[in-house]
């Protein structure tokens, strides 16, 4: 989760675009299996919990387990970024950038991490850049959350998802943060909804029962909705 200082967003997204081909080239060595960049276009204000400043843009890597995340360090791009911008930009000069990236000037202001586990994601799921999600952070109340998402929301998501009403559902636990995240937050749920499109949910007695209990099973917070604005996969 990133927050940038004010008035350098385009620098900040201008080492992000950097970084795309320097990602990819990672991902072909084996460093990690993703990389999107989201940036808040609305919402995302916690400061119910505690006021640490709404996110800005919001970086995800992705790994097949977490050895490969372990093993991805800093140490080695500077070899990859070479590779990625040979006979595209001087040695030197990819020194310079890179040695940048962590300094004191950078853009950014504040940097919180998450580690997430995906529990379940709806296929086909393209993400492709322009693509809006929206990212429902929760957390959980008692040990039925995950199983009313998995048996309640699911089948509707997907029920959706087939009628074209949604695109798709990312169910994700959090397993580790750094000190300066939310301590509370234990899941994040991210959507990519059809624009106006109306969500068909069950209205019958059963089901609306069913839901009252599951709503008690976690305490959801400001959902943001962010843009996909670079990717590398």
């Amino acid at each position: 989760i990133i927050q940038v200082k004010d008035g350098r967003e385009i620098d900040y997204e201008a080492i992000e675009a950097y970084m795309v081909p320097i990602q990819q080239a990672a991902i072909k060595s084996g460093k990690k299996s993703g990389w999107y960049i989201l940036k808040n276009i609305g919402g995302g204000d916690l400061s119910e919990i505690e006021d640490k400043g709404v996110v800005d843009y919001m970086i995800l890597s992705t790994y097949k387990d977490l050895d490969q995340m372990k093993a991805d360090t800093w140490d080695g791009y500077l070899e990859i970024a070479k590779n990625a911008y040979k006979g595209k930009m001087s040695s030197r000069k990819i020194e310079r950038m890179m040695a940048s990236i962590p300094a004191d000037d950078n853009p950014r202001k504040d940097t919180r991490s998450y580690v997430m586990e995906n529990i379940y994601y709806t296929k086909p799921n393209p993400h492709v850049v322009g693509n809006v999600y929206t990212v429902f952070p929760a957390q959980q109340l008692n040990e039925d959350y995950e199983q009313f998402e998995m048996e309640y929301y699911r089948p509707i998501w997907e029920k959706n998802i087939l009628s074209g009403n949604h695109m798709n559902w990312e169910f994700n636990r959090i397993i580790n943060r750094t000190e300066n995240a939310y301590q509370n937050l234990t899941h994040i749920i991210f959507n990519r909804n059809v624009k106006g499109a109306t969500i068909d949910f069950p209205s019958d007695f059963s089901s609306n029962q069913l839901a009252k209990v599951g709503m008690a099973s976690r305490k959801g917070f400001d959902t943001a909705e962010m843009e996909l604005i670079f990717k590398a996969n």
